[in-house]
């Protein structure tokens, strides 16, 4: 097959296509933005929009823009599926590949390299010591930070913050591994019921979902049963860990963030794949690379099964939600124009916020504050320095919680 194919069907793209998209081009600029787009899910858009959209004239600026709008009421990680969506439309499903791909690679092999340093340092106890307790107040500032920017547009009232701290609460008290799924669940049917239905959204023209488009939204989808029903997986710890982020990666609404309670509860009391140390060093892994949150399934994938574990986990957590953005896209007014939708996500939104913030207090509670108070103290501090006060970035902050570690414990 020729590696230069034409850009869309006539018609199926506004914008300019001076010319051919090829998939190599493609899988480079995306391996490039996969490696060096640090900052967060906008900060990746907004270089993608710069590679893309201006450079590349391969999209029209606003065909990008509606993809956001997309991917931000879809499950998964929002810029993955961002990137992956527009790659199917420029250069079909080749194009697809190459963007998944392209701009998955780059954290992978990092992870890896990190996985291989963390397992180096079983032989030195104090140092690992240092690392999985050092990274810990760093990473619940981060959580912190993340849940109050969310919070600026999610929980704009009252009831908005009383349903993120009602959920924080839930979250907390509930002793489920699946517990984050029923509090998504808790503010989608709090919203619906109890707070006052969004405007009727202007009439778009929409069409139904074709029979591929169904396909690529459903299928996927079921894929969550198995966290559901756990008696559904099988007994290889291979095919587990592929169903089991795939499952996940279809409850993800939010961002990776809010991930991070259910993937504790899923990882470490339901499978004991990773010990809460490990988890927390998985954590901190997926923070030090420039792709998304979410690469911390590579790291489990890597600790549960090998290297065959770390890919089957990478796979199940980008490319089902991947396929969904594809299949929506299709009829992304009608989903934008669906006021049953709307009106479930306004507490969905709010959930998520009170979930990141549950998620932060779990890291919290593992820190050694009875036995070693100051040293404790003295860390916190630290760590709010580095995140709030000088806003520093993860491959900054971490590093700087571990060295602390180092010196005080």
């Amino acid at each position: 097959m020729s590696d230069v194919i034409s850009p869309v069907e006539p018609g199926a793209l506004a914008g300019p296509t001076p010319s051919p998209v090829s998939k190599t081009v493609l899988f480079t600029d995306c391996a490039l933005l996969g490696l060096t787009a640090w900052g967060g899910f906008m900060a990746l858009l907004a270089q993608a929009q710069e590679r893309f959209v201006k450079q590349r004239q391969w999209v029209a600026e606003k065909e990008f823009l509606d993809l956001i709008a997309l991917v931000t009421m879809l499950p998964g990680p929002q810029a993955v599926n961002a990137i992956a969506t527009m790659g199917h439309r420029v250069a079909g499903w080749g194009g697809f590949a190459a963007a998944l791909m392209g701009i998955v690679l780059p954290g992978f092999l990092i992870i890896l390299t990190l996985w291989y340093g963390y397992s180096f340092l079983a032989g030195y106890p104090r140092v690992l010591r240092a690392v999985t307790v050092g990274v810990v107040p760093p990473l619940a500032m981060i959580l912190i930070l993340a849940a109050f920017n969310q919070a600026k547009k999610a929980t704009p009232g009252l009831r908005e913050k009383m349903l993120a701290a009602a959920s924080t609460g839930l979250l907390l008290l509930m002793p489920l591994w699946a517990a984050p799924i029923y509090v998504l669940a808790f503010g989608a049917f709090v919203s619906t019921v109890m707070f006052p239905a969004p405007q009727q959204p202007e009439a778009t023209a929409t069409r139904a979902l074709r029979p591929m488009e169904m396909l690529l939204c459903f299928a996927p989808i079921s894929l969550a049963i198995v966290q559901l029903v756990p008696s559904l997986m099988p007994e290889s710890r291979l095919t587990q860990v592929g169903l089991a982020f795939a499952g996940l990666s279809t409850t993800l609404f939010g961002g990776g963030m809010v991930m991070v309670p259910l993937l504790e509860g899923y990882i470490v009391d339901h499978f004991g794949w990773l010990d809460h140390a490990g988890f927390s060093a998985g954590l901190a892994a997926s923070q030090l690379t420039p792709g998304p949150i979410l690469s911390i399934a590579t790291f489990t994938g890597m600790e549960a099964a090998g290297l065959a574990g770390a890919v089957a986990a990478t796979v199940g957590i980008y490319l089902p939600t991947a396929l969904i953005s594809v299949g929506v896209s299709g009829v992304a007014d009608r989903l934008k124009g669906s006021r049953a939708f709307q009106h479930a996500m306004v507490g969905v939104r709010c959930a998520v916020v009170g979930l990141i913030v549950g998620a932060a207090i779990s890291l919290l509670t593992k820190l050694p504050f009875k036995a070693l108070p100051w040293q404790t103290i003295a860390m916190l501090c630290a760590a709010y320095a580095t995140v709030w006060r000088f806003k520093q970035p993860p491959y900054v902050s971490l590093p700087v919680g571990v060295a602390l570690a180092w010196l005080v414990l």
